[in-house]
């Protein structure tokens, strides 16, 4: 079992969210390294197998659309805003090792995602320690691993949720990304006479 675990390509069960859908299925993937998967530029698609897609509330509640399975489906990296690898038994101490090498990165950072409608909070792991500035512009590859995450349906009020211990989050689809813990403050809007 260790050979092929190393050698070939196991299926994995993935979820994938888009801004519209939330899509379950089968992907090939080496080592449980799904973020080597999406960011191979050789492909602009994901295939996936055995797959449900079913459509996030605010597109369900415009058209009443229904989840739908298919055999085969593929999936545009481009539209993919985060997804989620499950655990495979076949690939647990592939998955323990490439957990422990994101927890020995010598940095680990608080993340804030805006990928409307989603937010994403988590765990972002450095290859050297650097200020909040240079850790987002040494940050390499569009599709990012983030562990802790808590993902955050905005469209809403928030009741949707999605918690994992890993997920690939798609960097260049984020409207807003922060490598610190934010904080709220009070916004003053428009001019302020000072006294």
């Amino acid at each position: 079992m260790a050979i092929r675990e190393y050698s070939t390509k196991v299926d994995v069960r993935v979820e994938f969210y888009t801004r519209h859908y939330h899509v379950s299925g089968d992907v090939q993937v080496n080592r449980w390294r799904l973020a080597d998967v999406l960011n191979d530029r050789s492909d602009p698609f994901v295939m996936m197998q055995n797959v449900v897609r079913e459509p996030l509330p605010a597109l369900a509640a415009t058209g009443g659309e229904l989840a739908r399975a298919a055999q085969f489906l593929q999936i545009a990296k481009e539209q993919v805003l985060f997804a989620i690898p499950h655990e495979v038994a076949e690939l647990e101490v592939a998955r323990q090792q490439y957990l422990a090498t994101l927890y020995s990165e010598r940095g680990v950072a608080d993340a804030n995602a805006i990928m409307p409608p989603w937010e994403l909070r988590g765990t972002v792991h450095l290859r050297r320690v650097s200020g909040p500035q240079q850790a987002l512009e040494d940050t390499p590859g569009e599709f990012i691993p983030m562990t802790h995450i808590e993902a955050t349906y905005l469209l809403d009020g928030g009741r949707l949720r999605v918690a994992a211990d890993l997920a690939v989050v798609n960097r260049s689809l984020a409207e807003l990304f922060s490598l610190t813990a934010e904080r709220s403050i009070q916004v003053h809007r428009g001019f302020r006479r000072d006294s």
